[in-house]
């Protein structure tokens, strides 16, 4: 007997079937296909390599990355940390750390607890219920993460590029305003695919050699609305959405917004630097004079926040452009999603959580005010460190100022 079972990636609303029977994996099939994808076996082997310890990997990294975003929150809402940017970073913050949570749980239950094969034991009610659940809310929180990365692109080309106008609209109260609009457009363009799954069970025959004939487990598991032709409409409309709207776009934009941040730094350091020569003094010497220094330092402290946020978006726009790319040719090319997407679905699964959570490694290790917050909330108990970090500070501005 064959049943099919329903699984979904974390960044993903494509669709995988099990075959309870064989535990072989057929794609569910959507859109209009111009061609085959023929079978990739080294791929296939990869799958069956890295899917054992998939489940561990995730839930390790789910459980650091739901740590480090919280700290983010904590240290981005102090109020010597508040503005426009640390705003739209916080709210990145609450989406990044909410989707790990939601696939802590899915992790354990479809890879650690009960293993890879699908069994009554893991393919529970309760657990299709999560699972629609998790689907649901994952592909939410993961299109606010995207979106709101467009918005920290945004906001900071327009404040570097164009500073008088970017101090007048880039401020707190509009990023607060793009934060929340961002959520609830977003959550709208989801409910296509929030209302095209349903829940759906059978029994199995028991083993032959069981000792309890009479009693018949069920598989449960979700799957696509497919029985009439507004579901089939609504199926092939919330493809299209997510893979344009949630994925394909937002890379578009974030490519645009890094390659125009990069020549803005590039332009701003070549005004700076011909601003020092102007400047210099008689003897040849390249410091700037007058009030300049404090401008210089501003000018740096600046190129340092746009490079942090820089890499922030650049990171999220290599995770999500090749999981964009593949989502559409999914719909496009019979056999794409069983022979080329589904091997590499875990992979891909795990490049997006670590990328979730390692924003707060970059803050740490980019953002001095960063670190100097953190050091002051969470170093408490070591005095003697925070002295010495303050002298150190202290110590800088004053070499600085001299120079």
């Amino acid at each position: 007997m064959s049943k099919s079972g329903y699984y979904v990636n974390a960044n993903a609303t494509d669709f995988i079937f099990y075959d309870y029977e064989n535990s072989t994996i057929t794609p569910g099939k959507m859109g209009n296909y111009v061609m085959g994808a023929p079978e990739a076996p080294a791929l296939q082997t990869f799958e069956n390599s890295y899917k054992p310890i998939h489940g561990y990997l995730a839930a390790i990294v789910c459980v650091f990355g739901v740590l480090a975003n919280v700290l983010n929150i904590i240290v981005l809402t102090r109020k010597n940390m508040i503005s426009s940017t640390n705003i739209i970073l916080t709210g990145l913050a609450v989406s990044d750390g909410l989707t790990m949570a939601f696939y802590f749980p899915f992790a354990l239950q479809m890879y650690v607890i009960h293993g890879i094969s699908a069994s009554p034991d893991r393919d529970t009610e309760a657990n299709a219920k999560y699972t629609l659940t998790y689907a649901i809310a994952s592909v939410i929180l993961h299109s606010i993460s995207i979106w709101l990365t467009v918005t920290l692109a945004v906001f900071r080309y327009v404040f570097i590029r164009f500073p008088r106008i970017g101090a007048q609209y880039c401020n707190i109260q509009r990023a607060k305003t793009a934060v929340i609009s961002v959520a609830i457009v977003v959550t709208i363009v989801c409910i296509p695919n929030s209302i095209s799954y349903e829940f759906k069970s059978q029994s199995i025959e028991p083993p032959a050699n069981s000792s309890n004939m009479t009693s018949h487990p069920s598989l449960w598991w979700i799957d696509v609305r497919n029985s009439t032709h507004s579901d089939v409409v609504l199926q092939k409309f919330n493809f299209w959405v997510q893979a344009v709207l949630v994925k394909l776009l937002p890379c578009f934009l974030l490519t645009i917004f890094s390659v125009l941040l990069v020549r803005t730094m590039q332009n701003a350091e070549n005004r700076r630097k011909k601003m020092m020569t102007k400047n210099s003094v008689a003897d040849g010497e390249t410091q700037p004079i007058g009030g300049s220094t404090s401008s210089s330092k501003r000018s740096r402290r600046s190129q340092r926040t746009t490079r942090m946020l820089l890499t922030v978006v650049i990171l999220f726009l290599v995770t999500e452009t090749p999981q964009g790319i593949m989502n559409l040719l999914s719909g496009l090319i019979q056999d794409f999603f069983h022979h080329i997407y589904t091997p590499l679905g875990d992979l891909l699964d795990i490049l997006a959580l670590i990328n979730n959570g390692i924003n707060f490694v970059l803050y740490c290790t980019m953002s001095k005010q960063f670190r100097d917050t953190f050091i002051s909330i969470f170093c408490q108990c070591f005095p003697k460190m925070v002295e010495g970090r303050k002298l150190q500070t202290v110590t800088t501005t004053m070499v600085t100022e001299g120079l």
